[in-house]
């Protein structure tokens, strides 16, 4: 009887048990590419990919867990079947692996057991055309390395740069693996003489296998020569963005140095640290000068030797107090090189800022004058003060009161 009945129940068990089994659980599908020996997790397929490997992760019965009996298929390619079985951890489920060429486009795999569907997935492939239409370099930035320091800048002073630098964001939705065949590179070329230093950018694993990655080119040392450099970032034949570094000199650096603003900073009796536009007639313990000092060239960083002098009533040679090295930028940055005592400052009359020798602005410590009238309609000549300002500021404001009358 049994031998009658065998045909019928193993019938019974491929053609409706088994499948019905297999499509009523959860099934888990993922594929990832190779390239150059290096794996792509949930990433688009690069068309330059090795390989497309797809892993199911099933809940096999007994009678469904012979690996030729699986295959994965796509239109226009015969059925692969699974190169490989294996159990997972607690041999509740087993994994299933395809290894298959990389398609032409983006295509919808299915999984079967013998001829039964079980899932599909979609493998998105990325072309060429797309990959390099999506690829992009963002913030790119020239960093100059003054005393030790790397400055971001797009101007620079010739015999001041002690090494160049550029760096930028590299971003692509589809993931930089491609970039192993094309790669990058970074061109320092001088817009005067035409000379080019063309420096190819290294890529890590970690950096090939995300979506962005921080890349920097660092040329060998340029000549020290005023002019303008172009930074020219490309993949192949593409280009993907363009910098510009100018180079000044030391003469052009000193002419643009100005004074923007002027404060004290003050110390009072109480030890409390503040900062005026004034200095306080009493009630103060020590009091230095900041000036805000800023360069007329766009994107600028250079070094500047600072020194703040004294001017004393009585005498005609300003006294030096303090004498620093001071980064400067094209926007206000404050230079503070100290405090002094008040009882230091009592014949003083203003802190003056020189660049080599050369006056670039002055702070009073006297409070500003005002023209006292006389019962004739004249007016007392008030003392010598020098203009600055916050002087033209106090002005505007008086000017204000009296127009409006108060």
């Amino acid at each position: 009887m049994w031998h009658w009945i065998k045909p019928w129940h193993d019938w019974l068990m491929n053609e409706i048990v088994t499948p019905r089994r297999l499509a009523s659980q959860s099934q888990a599908v993922y594929y990832r590419s190779e390239k150059a020996g290096l794996t792509l997790e949930n990433q688009p397929v690069p068309w330059c990919a090795e390989a497309v490997v797809v892993e199911a992760l099933l809940r096999l019965p007994p009678t469904a867990r012979h690996r030729a009996d699986f295959t994965l298929r796509w239109p226009g390619m015969p059925p692969v079947p699974a190169e490989q079985i294996r159990v997972d951890e607690g041999a509740q489920r087993h994994r299933l692996y395809f290894r298959l060429p990389v398609p032409a486009e983006t295509v919808t795999a299915e999984l079967l057991w013998k001829h039964h569907v079980l899932a599909s997935v979609e493998i998105v492939v990325v072309s060429q055309e797309q990959f390099f239409r999506e690829l992009r370099l963002e913030l790119p930035t020239a960093f100059v390395s003054l005393d030790g320091r790397s400055v971001a800048a797009q101007t620079f002073v010739s015999n001041q740069q002690q090494g160049l630098s550029a760096c930028g964001v590299l971003r692509s939705s589809s993931g930089l693996i491609p970039l192993v065949d094309s790669g990058l590179t970074a061109t320092f070329r001088s817009v005067k003489t035409g000379v080019a230093v063309e420096q190819t950018i290294p890529l890590t694993a970690s950096q090939l296998t995300n979506r962005e990655a921080i890349v920097n080119a660092s040329p060998p040392k340029l000549p020290r020569k005023s002019g303008e450099w172009t930074i020219t970032w490309a993949c192949g034949s593409r280009e993907l963005a363009v910098g510009r570094l100018t180079s000044i000199t030391p003469k052009a650096f000193h002419e643009s140095l100005r004074l923007c603003d002027t404060r004290f900073m003050v110390v009072t009796d109480d030890g409390r640290f503040r900062v005026m536009k004034q200095l306080p007639t009493e009630g103060v313990a020590r009091a230095g000068p900041c000036f805000l000092l800023a360069s007329r060239q766009a994107g600028l960083a250079g070094l500047a030797h600072l020194e703040v002098t004294l001017r004393v009533s009585g005498t005609d040679k300003p006294i030096p107090v303090f004498d620093h090295d001071f980064l400067v930028t094209d926007g206000p940055t404050p230079f503070a090189p100290g405090l002094l005592d008040i009882g230091d400052l009592w014949q003083a009359t203003a802190f003056e800022l020189r660049h080599r020798k050369t006056l670039i602005g002055t702070l009073p410590l006297s409070a500003f004058p005002s023209a006292h009238l006389n019962a004739e309609g004249g007016f007392s000549t008030p003392p010598d003060f020098t203009w600055t300002s916050a002087a033209d500021d106090e002005l505007s404001e008086r000017l204000a009161r009296l127009m409006d009358g108060k």
